[in-house]
């Protein structure tokens, strides 16, 4: 019967990955490209299921959407990007721990040419452009007041003067802004995007490349132990940093003084060397509290449900238990010699 279950896989799974790729991309632009920012999962997971064939389905299909969907300027990225999600799962390699590595330097390789790309479009001027583009998106939408008035109660968008006691009038569920008050609260807002911008850009970047690389890992090692093969990771609880990676992701909290303090190519690298800081202990410190709800008998399902809503909606505390792992080794799972 589960051999049976799994033949439907060969044509549903692909099936139904490739239509919703198909329907997303008929949405918007953005729908489109969420859809091949999440293509190296789907690859990886039917590389082990529904086999090649089944990636290679998916894989034109994101292919397709490309092409006749997202602008052309991005076509040199996104072609070799949706061939590589195809080709990485079917490398045969030989040392364990590689395949991870290949995702990260495909993902990252993937944004930091996206970024070029998205430079040379807008002048060097990527966090001005994007912002203004964000502001004429806003201003374009039916939905425009909703949308100012929704950042203005975040703090988003700010106001001044009289218009600050009641920026907006809402009758019978339909919002109406002034003329100017709604200028006023686009160009706030797009003050505001510029200056959250690039230390969004670099997360999101750091934060992708991360999370892509784990869940093409960890869905098919899944599927491996199932069949009672061995996975290229260890399992969730066992992970750790040697002592020299954990101290060299340490010193690079000190990329807070550029991000804070510099601006333009430095502020970027501060961004990112704190990015990666936040990755690497909070992927440690959820390694840390799965180990330690698995030794209280915590199942499976819960351990995972509360490693995700602790890494979503209070980061800093899985951050913290993995700088208290990385100087004292609760799991004994350090060499001798790092342990000493």
């Amino acid at each position: 019967m589960q051999q049976k279950n799994e033949r439907k896989l060969w044509f549903v799974a692909p099936a139904v990955i490739s239509l919703l790729i198909a329907t997303a991309s008929l949405r918007s632009v953005l729908w489109a490209a969420a859809s091949l920012v999440l293509l190296p999962v789907f690859s990886a997971a039917l590389s082990v299921t529904a086999g090649w064939v089944g990636s290679a389905a998916v894989c034109l299909t994101a292919g397709a959407v490309t092409v006749g969907t997202l602008p052309t300027g991005m076509l040199p990225v996104l072609l070799p990007w949706c061939a590589l999600c195809l080709a990485i799962p079917l490398i045969p390699l030989r040392r364990k721990g590689f395949r991870p590595l290949m995702w990260v330097l495909l993902c990252f390789a993937a944004w930091i040419a996206g970024t070029a790309l998205l430079q040379g479009e807008y002048d060097g001027q990527i966090t001005a452009g994007l912002a203004n583009a964000a502001t004429e998106w806003v201003n374009a939408s039916p939905d425009a007041e909703s949308i100012l008035l929704n950042a203005y109660s975040m703090g988003w968008a700010r106001l001044t003067g009289a218009e600050a006691l009641m920026p907006a009038l809402r009758v019978m569920g339909t919002v109406f802004i002034p003329e100017d008050t709604k200028m006023q609260l686009l160009w706030s807002l797009r003050v505001t995007l510029e200056e959250i911008l690039p230390a969004a850009i670099c997360r999101t970047i750091i934060y992708h490349t991360a999370l892509t690389a784990l869940l093409c890992t960890i869905i098919p090692d899944w599927r491996r132990r199932r069949n009672g093969e061995e996975g290229e990771l260890p399992r969730p609880e066992q992970w750790f940093m040697p002592r020299g990676i954990g101290l060299a992701a340490a010193t690079l909290c000190l990329g807070w003084l550029p991000a804070n303090l510099g601006g333009g190519a430095a502020a970027y690298l501060g961004n990112l060397s704190l990015a990666v800081f936040r990755v690497s202990y909070l992927l440690q410190g959820v390694s840390l509290m799965l180990w330690m709800q698995k030794k209280f008998g915590v199942k499976s399902a819960a351990r995972s449900l509360w490693a995700v809503a602790l890494s979503v909606l209070a980061p800093i505390i899985p951050i913290i238990m993995g700088v208290i792992d990385q100087r004292r080794d609760a799991r004994h799972l350090r060499p001798k010699e790092e342990a000493e």
